[in-house]
């Protein structure tokens, strides 16, 4: 099966009111560490400015689709430089279930690899986000631990788990 076709490109002032759409829907982020109905227009725009701003260390893109802005992801590097945090929201429910994310999370390997240089790519889950967890695997994301009961979600306390793959791995893997 063939890897469908994505791009990633920069964040642009357009796509906030996607974000407060997006943002506001529980179903888009039950996975995430955000909280539904938190999301404004000025709260965006105020996020905007700050992920546009030249010592914005996060790399953020948007992920399109024919054209079609579907969602967004990040990688955070650490202060050495050398690892990094992955994330990634596809907020455009119909976009759901196609291989995209899985598509945009091996383009960003391939960046923070083999561009930025990076050692170690790492992620924390919710540990019930069973297709997030098997997207990760595919793309050779390894389990690092079990954390119980380590995030506050919707009235609840929820268990994560942690994920990385190292460079070698990718080489090893995925990369060319």
């Amino acid at each position: 099966m063939s890897e469908p076709r994505i791009r990633l490109r920069p964040v642009a002032e357009e796509d906030l009111p996607r974000w407060v759409e997006w943002i506001n829907d529980p179903e888009v982020t039950r996975f995430t560490g955000l909280e539904a109905g938190t999301a404004t227009l000025e709260g965006e725009q105020e996020w905007f400015r700050s992920v546009t701003s030249p010592e914005c260390r996060p790399r953020n893109w948007q992920i399109e689709v024919g054209g079609r802005h579907i969602g967004g992801c990040s990688l955070d590097p650490g202060a050495a430089g050398q690892t990094a945090v992955f994330g990634i929201i596809i907020g455009d429910k119909t976009a759901w279930g196609k291989g995209y994310g899985q598509a945009a999370l091996r383009e960003v390997l391939r960046m923070g690899f083999a561009q930025m240089g990076l050692h170690r790519i790492h992620l924390e889950a919710f540990a019930d986000n069973a297709r997030a967890i098997r997207c990760y695997e595919k793309c050779g994301f390894r389990s690092e631990g079990l954390h119980r009961k380590a995030r506050f979600k919707r009235g609840e306390w929820r268990d994560t788990v942690s994920m990385a793959i190292l460079r070698g791995e990718w080489e090893r893997c995925c990369g060319h």
